[in-house]
């Protein structure tokens, strides 16, 4: 009787250690990890898809618009600054969870640098969600392989490094840690603002390689191998980006790697090869980037994932489940938590190129009524094609700022810089022009904005 005690004591003191660490860890870890993934293990039916990479995939893929144009289900397990290693210890947890019918791996950056090698702040993100457990430990003592043990424990017990956070819990932020309907609304993905133009590059020759960087191939191969013994289809991808010449010849060297190991590969460059600088038909270079030198925007990811569900349902003969009741969820995601949370998005922005990219959306329709101030450039010309006939353009003599709110009278010029304090919108400057964007689908207004030159 003695003994049975003592290990009830036992039992009761572990049980109590064990659930403060996960209280704890629950009310002080910040919830950006917890929100890309809850989503992910909540569903109970498998994923068609499930995409890992750098932030490239992150950014570049949207399951969201994928399911409501193809009806193929997915999810974005791409992260910030992703390291080869980080992307195959993700793989490893996630197939836990799910076991996809392919898993998808971006080609980016896979050389370069000595891997496992990626900031310890952007490992958070991709780990922090998972449970502890034998996986994670093992994860934890590759990627940060002669680190300090400190390190070690912050990434395998992130409370080690958020408990300082204690003073900032409320009742209100103890509330949001155990809230589920905070989540990525876009199924993993995260979308970029902005338009930026990316310089010209020129084209390597396919046969032009790089030598691999530390420990990349044995993670190229052992992903693919893990894939396999899961039975789970596996091929690599290319995200359009302005990629260097180095990038280039790192990427030929995958390209050559996943012949050898029979991996098929999705390239959404498709280089048209119509002049010596690097190029896409997939996505527009003077209107389809965030930054000159990596990421898609929203316009551009849409693009991407538009060209890629064409390509996902033609090789693995994937059905739309549109229809299908048990996936109605989908649906209603869809219309009632993407929809409205990227319509707010847009509603936020200063910059109206921005604005005018993201309501290229076929989901919009768009009204901007102009004066003759008005001189689009060569981009926003590029834009506004975009839209098609969802957009319609008519020039007036001035913008009557009669009834409109304060609100959406922009304080801002066409390129989203700032006025001076002292500048009058009203007064001294007159408005160039008025956007209006609804929903095509309700007619509701998302954005009614002024702008100036």
């Amino acid at each position: 009787m003695k003994i049975w005690k003592q290990i009830t004591s036992v039992l009761i003191i572990a049980s109590l250690v064990i659930g403060g660490v996960y209280l704890g860890d629950r009310l002080t870890t910040r919830g950006v990890s917890r929100q890309k993934y809850i989503k992910f293990f909540e569903e109970h039916k498998e994923y068609d898809v499930l995409f890992y990479g750098s932030s490239h995939v992150l950014s570049g893929v949207q399951p969201m618009e994928l399911w409501d144009k193809y009806g193929i289900t997915s999810y974005n397990l791409g992260g910030h600054a992703a390291s080869l290693g980080m992307s195959y210890w993700v793989l490893r947890q996630s197939l836990k969870y799910h076991k996809p019918k392919v898993a998808v791996l971006d080609i980016y950056d896979m050389y370069a640098f000595d891997q496992p090698y990626m900031d310890i702040s952007f490992m958070h993100y991709s780990m922090d969600a998972y449970p502890a457990g034998i996986t994670k430990f093992n994860a934890v003592q590759d990627l940060l392989g002669g680190h300090s043990t400190q390190e070690k424990m912050e990434l395998l017990f992130p409370f080690s490094v958020y408990h300082s956070r204690w003073n900032e819990i409320t009742p209100e932020s103890a509330r949001l840690a155990f809230d589920k309907s905070i989540m990525n609304s876009n199924y993993g993905s995260e979308v970029r603002y902005g338009v930026a133009v990316p310089p010209e590059i020129k084209r390597v020759d396919p046969d032009i390689t790089i030598g691999g960087s530390e420990g990349a191939d044995e993670y190229i191969r052992n992903f693919v191998s893990i894939c396999r013994e899961a039975g789970v289809e596996v091929c690599f991808m290319r995200i359009p980006y302005p990629a260097s010449q180095e990038n280039q010849m790192a990427d030929n060297r995958v390209m050559k790697l996943a012949e050898e190991l029979s991996v098929r590969v999705i390239d959404l460059m498709q280089d048209d090869k119509k002049s010596d600088n690097l190029d896409s038909r997939v996505v527009n270079w003077d209107t389809d980037f965030v930054d000159a030198n990596a990421h898609l925007n929203a316009v551009g990811a849409y693009k991407a994932t538009m060209y890629l569900g064409q390509l996902l349902r033609t090789y693995y003969g994937f059905t739309d489940k549109r229809n299908d009741e048990a996936y109605s969820n989908w649906n209603t995601d869809f219309r009632e938590l993407y929809l409205p949370i990227m319509s707010a998005n847009m509603a936020a922005q200063s910059d109206f190129k921005t604005c005018l990219m993201m309501a290229a959306y076929p989901e919009y329709e768009t009204e901007i009524t102009a004066t003759k101030a008005y001189d689009p450039d060569e981009v926003c010309e590029k834009l506004s094609k975009l839209h098609g006939d969802r957009l319609k353009l008519t020039y007036i003599a001035g913008i009557d700022l009669d009834n409109v709110q304060a609100d959406n009278i922009v304080n801002y010029d066409l390129d989203g810089e700032p006025m001076y304090e002292s500048v009058d919108i009203s007064g001294e400057i007159k408005p160039v022009l008025r956007m209006t964007v609804k929903e095509r689908d309700t007619g509701k207004v998302v954005l009614d904005k002024m702008f100036v030159q």
